[in-house]
């Protein structure tokens, strides 16, 4: 492994586990198994290491959120298996989804890549709107609904408060996602 990588996965546990303020670049290179020279050759900062490694997470996240909610052909499907992706790569990715849950680094949220999925997933959105399948809703209201009891359960499990794992409960958390989000008329 490059030693690029390798300290973009140390960093990435470090500030899972310890959190962005209590890590040091010294915990960060240590766990690498790197010089001093070489953090400082790849990145110039904490804070910028920092913003890749939250980025990587939120990218690696949106990828396979973007894929099951765009396979979905109905409503009903894309709904759920959004919730599912997100609840089994929260488990599968325990690391990157408790770095992705913190604080976002300035000026990540406007990346290209997060305005791109967001077009997708408001796309999908409104063609099944359009057709009455789903409420209309504006974003910051549908992502809260679509996913913000799915979020909540996984920050509880990821801080140990509970034991079952967010993928073990993803088909209830699912079906009251589309209960809330489908159009009642």
């Amino acid at each position: 492994m490059r030693i690029r990588d390798r300290l973009l996965l140390a960093a990435e546990q470090q500030f899972a586990e310890r959190g962005v303020l209590e890590t040091t670049l010294a915990q960060i290179r240590e766990a690498a198994g790197a010089s001093v020279g070489a953090l400082y050759h790849h990145f110039p900062d904490k804070a910028e290491l920092y913003r890749q490694v939250w980025s990587a997470a939120l990218a690696d996240f949106q990828a396979r959120f973007r894929q099951a909610v765009l396979a979905s052909t109905d409503a009903r499907g894309g709904v759920t298996a959004g919730v599912r992706a997100h609840l089994e790569w929260v488990t599968e990715q325990p690391a990157r989804a408790a770095v992705l849950f913190g604080a976002a680094p300035a000026g990540a949220k406007e990346q290209e890549g997060n305005r791109e999925f967001l077009l997708d997933v408001v796309r999908w959105w409104r063609t099944h709107a359009g057709y009455g399948a789903v409420r209309e809703l504006e974003f910051d209201l549908l992502y809260a609904l679509w996913l913000g009891p799915a979020q909540e359960y996984a920050r509880h499990w990821l801080a140990g408060a509970v034991r079952r794992p967010p993928a073990e409960v993803a088909g209830e958390l699912a079906a009251a996602a589309w209960l809330t989000l489908q159009n009642p008329d």
